[in-house]
């Protein structure tokens, strides 16, 4: 498993769209610092990876978001796609060791 990192805001970087467009079906996707409002649920915005992101899910790419940076930008579960996991630093690091290698994104 590749563990993809992304830390751009989607509202000002093609960064997450770059990593959706390469991440295979055994991946995992975190976001984290102002990449966390990629996983914003906002269906009908500009920004929006929905669509995307939910077509990977089914395949089998999972996907984190970072709750510390949630919380630091006033983000709870509800305002998020229900596909992401949201974990903390200690999961982050299970994930880093888990990887075979991490692509980070920024």
């Amino acid at each position: 498993m590749l563990l993809h990192t992304v830390n751009k805001s989607a509202f000002n970087s093609g960064t997450l769209g770059d990593c959706l467009r390469v991440v295979a079906e055994n991946d995992a996707v975190l976001l984290f610092e102002n990449g966390v409002y990629g996983a914003l649920d906002n269906s009908h915005g500009k920004f929006s990876h929905r669509e995307h992101i939910q077509k990977l899910s089914a395949s089998g790419t999972r996907f984190y978001i970072l709750q510390a940076d949630c919380e630091a930008r006033g983000l709870d579960a509800s305002a998020l796609l229900p596909i992401f996991t949201m974990i903390n630093d200690a999961d982050f690091v299970t994930l880093a060791v888990e990887a075979s290698a991490i692509q980070s994104w920024y």
